[in-house]
């Protein structure tokens, strides 16, 4: 066009420019960019009908068409700052504005993401580095929305979600949830116990106001909850029949909410089976599944022994008609409904066609023992469990070993020298807290061939591994994990059995450049540092961690990085192997000259005490984050410079800790118990360093 927004408003009017906007909108959806681009379109697009048009064509020809749900105040602050951008009229109230497009925004898009800043901090000054947060989980809910980032439970394997029973899911923030969510997979957000909040006690679910009052605090509630953790969720509105606290008679609201649900990116929507507006909101769910569910809260009608079963069977065909995955849950009448259960279980469920089933009560505790997936779990942190008999995965788990289900298996840290390690206290702490009847210990050999006869045993459940091993093993083991053939080097051994058979195989991972990651990703928000796309990193170290930095960073997208090594051909080299993965990658003979690339994040990966860190480095100001990977001494002279010149400094202990959080859940398939891990090697790093 030639102009900019303001030129074609003021000299031609809102509607030439909303025609310019449907013709360059209809072009870049349908020819320029049709796959593979990210079209951002302003606020106003839907106030054409050309525009809703063009975009609910878009969507249904299965593209993603994504509404930003703003918190006003926040926008009008930025447009009162903002004056290149035309107002419709003197008098005009942007909330006014914002309320007439709301229903057009709902016709015109097949998803929603609430951005607001509040909800991650109080005051503006700590709103800060809400951003980074909101643009992380943003790119999640486009991986979600687009199928490649699906982030659903492994069937395959016993799984668990904990059930929060807060009326606001800030209860448990900020240090409860991850002390909750130890050993489960997914988190079940109750919808229904909402209600509880003080805001709708008592009130009128009928009134219109108060429905759109509530859909919004449970969009925020869902939004924290994002915000909070990595886990799928599992959006429940239970009512009351059902054992719930939703209203039969709202049903209307509920189909509102679970629409609403699957729009805002929930892995899991509960829908009662016995609703009659199961299968709408079943044809509805986009990337969402749907856990079909029914709930027979006095276990008379829904029986599990052959002879009265037939209610079962058919609410088990009625939930497969409208659900991904067939919930039934009764109540045990006697101990012995348990084996019937199992016994139904047996017969129907697979990993195709999954099967929650279960008995509430104190004598239906046995069949959450046995339930194969998706079992509801509560935790002793939560002021109530959400259903009678619900136990915790701590429970489940030793009650599991008990009744010869989980055999113990053996862990082992492999290298030498390790009689110091911390990592037996870590795993050993996480695998009690999980009740897992595992045990890790030390295998100290100048060779890798010594381990041979550990990883044939069959009570072998993996292992660390650590100098000078992490080459040496490689040969030993079945396969290699991407992240570990790129990078050369294992420091995670994982025994996986194959689909379809018996045999183990034994796979090399990497969990160095995870923990690096991890690190360096909480730094970043804590610190406020620049975007890793825009920023500097520089590795000081060629060795084996060295090639883990490099992985690390290219992992959270920086493309600039400088190389230092004290043996300068050796840097070089790895500059060359790993140089596809950057723009650049420059090797320098002197830390005096890596400053004056001013990095925004610099990796030490050189266990030397003598090392000169120049001041002159941290150039970027107090914004740089400087990790050094070794834990011995507590302060390395990179660590100290840092601090010194205002930087966020990580010490090596903590990404010892965060990297052995990732062998955890790898060798379990569960969350890791991260506080008591990081307790246990805090206690005894404190005691010796």
């Amino acid at each position: 066009v030639g102009q900019t927004i303001p030129e074609i408003v003021n000299g031609s009017g809102w509607a030439a420019f909303r025609e310019h906007e449907s013709r360059l909108l209809g072009k870049a959806l349908a020819e320029d960019y049709r796959t593979g681009h990210i079209v951002a379109c302003g606020g106003g697009v839907v106030e054409c009908e050309a525009n809703r048009k063009i975009l609910k064509e878009h969507a249904a020809r299965g593209a993603v068409v994504i509404c930003l749900v703003p918190n006003m105040q926040h926008v009008a602050e930025y447009l009162n700052q903002d004056k290149t951008r035309p107002a419709y009229s003197a008098t005009s109230d942007i909330n006014d504005v914002y309320a007439r497009r709301i229903p057009l925004y709902a016709e015109s898009c097949n998803y929603e993401y609430l951005v607001d800043k509040a909800l991650l901090a109080a005051n503006e000054e700590d709103q800060a580095g809400s951003w980074s947060v909101i643009e992380r989980d943003f790119i999640r809910l486009v991986g979600f929305a687009t199928g490649r980032r699906l982030n659903r439970v492994d069937i395959a394997h016993q799984s668990f979600f904990v059930s929060l029973t807060a009326p606001d899911v800030r209860d448990y923030l900020p240090a409860k949830l991850s002390q909750l969510v130890a050993g489960a997979h997914a988190i079940e957000l109750r919808v229904d116990l909402l209600l509880g909040a003080a805001p709708f006690v008592g009130a009128n679910l009928a009134d219109a106001g108060v429905q759109d009052a509530f859909v919004h605090y449970a969009h925020r509630q869902f939004t924290v909850l994002r915000h909070s953790s990595s886990l799928p969720v599992v959006f429940t509105v239970r009512t009351e029949p059902q054992g719930g606290a939703f209203p039969a008679e709202s049903d209307p609201l509920r189909v509102r909410l679970l629409r609403s649900a699957i729009q805002w990116g929930a892995e899991y929507v509960d829908v009662e089976v016995d609703a009659a507006t199961a299968a709408e909101v079943y044809a509805a769910r986009q990337n969402s599944l749907v856990v079909a569910s029914y709930h027979d809260v006095t276990g008379k009608q829904l029986r599990w022994n052959e002879a009265e079963r037939e209610f079962a069977d058919e609410m088990l065909v009625r939930a497969r008609s409208c659900g991904d995955i067939a919930k039934l849950i009764s109540v045990a009448q006697s101990w012995a409904d348990n084996l019937a259960c199992q016994r139904f279980l047996q017969q129907h469920h697979s990993v195709e066609k999954p099967v929650i089933a279960l008995n509430m009560g104190y004598l239906g505790q046995l069949s959450r023992v046995l339930c194969p997936c998706l079992t509801p779990v509560t935790h002793p942190l939560l002021t109530s469990a959400a259903a009678p008999g619900q136990i915790s995965v701590k429970q489940i788990n030793e009650a599991r070993f008990l009744g010869g289900l989980l055999p113990s298996k053996r862990f082992f840290l492999f290298g030498t020298p390790i009689q110091q390690s911390p990592s037996p206290a870590m795993h050993n702490a996480g695998f009690t807290a999980l009740g897992l009847p595992h045990v890790y210990g030390l295998k100290e050999t100048q060779t890798a061939d010594e381990l041979r006869d550990i990883l044939a045993a069959a009570d072998f459940g993996g292992a660390s591994v650590t100098i000078p091993h992490k080459q040496s093993v490689i040969p030993l083991l079945g396969s290699l994990t991407q992240a570990a053939q790129r990078i050369g080097a294992v420091n995670t051994i994982i025994p996986t059995t194959q689909e379809g058979s018996d045999r183990v195989v034994l796979v090399g991972d990497n969990t160095d450049y995870l923990g690096i990651v991890g690190c360096l990703q909480r730094a970043q928000l804590e610190q406020q540092s620049g975007s890793f796309a825009t920023a500097r990193g520089l590795v000081i170290g060629a060795g084996g961690t060295g090639r883990a930095a490099l992985y690390a960073l290219y992992t959270l997208g920086v493309q600039n990085v400088i190389l230092f090594n004290r043996t300068v051909a050796r840097a070089e080299e790895l500059a060359r192997e790993f140089g596809e993965l950057f723009t650049s990658i420059r090797v320098v003979a002197d830390l005096e000259t890596a400053t004056l690339d001013r990095p925004t994040y610099i990796v030490g990966t050189i266990p030397a005490n003598d090392l000169v860190i120049p001041d002159e480095l941290f150039g970027a100001g107090g914004a740089g984050v400087a990790l050094d990977m070794a834990y011995k001494p507590r302060w390395t002279p990179l660590l100290g410079a840092a601090e010194k010149n205002g930087w966020k400094t990580v010490p090596g202990v903590a990404v010892l800790i965060e990297q052995g959080i990732h062998q955890l859940e790898k060798w379990t398939h569960a969350t890791a118990p991260v506080k008591v891990m990081a307790d246990a090697v805090y206690a005894k790093y404190d005691a010796e360093f």
